[in-house]
């Protein structure tokens, strides 16, 4: 049923919603971890999506925990 909405509507919007909220918890998570080892930053932010299933992807946050002088 999505796939359909989407050839005849475009974006399927709580799908996107929850990818937007999918990414911010990837986010939240890095920051959460990059802390925890006493970073002070994180840069070269990048993110990553696959699909794992049919009808169900997953969102890699990763970057660079740094520590500033």
């Amino acid at each position: 049923m999505a796939s359909l909405r989407n050839l005849v509507v475009g974006e399927i919007s709580e799908y996107a919603n929850l990818q937007a909220e999918t990414r911010e918890m990837a986010t939240r998570r890095m920051i959460e971890f990059a802390e925890s080892i006493g970073a002070d930053a994180v840069v070269s932010v990048r993110y990553t999506t696959s699909m794992i299933a049919a009808g169900a992807s997953e969102i890699l946050a990763y970057g660079t925990a740094v520590k500033l002088r």
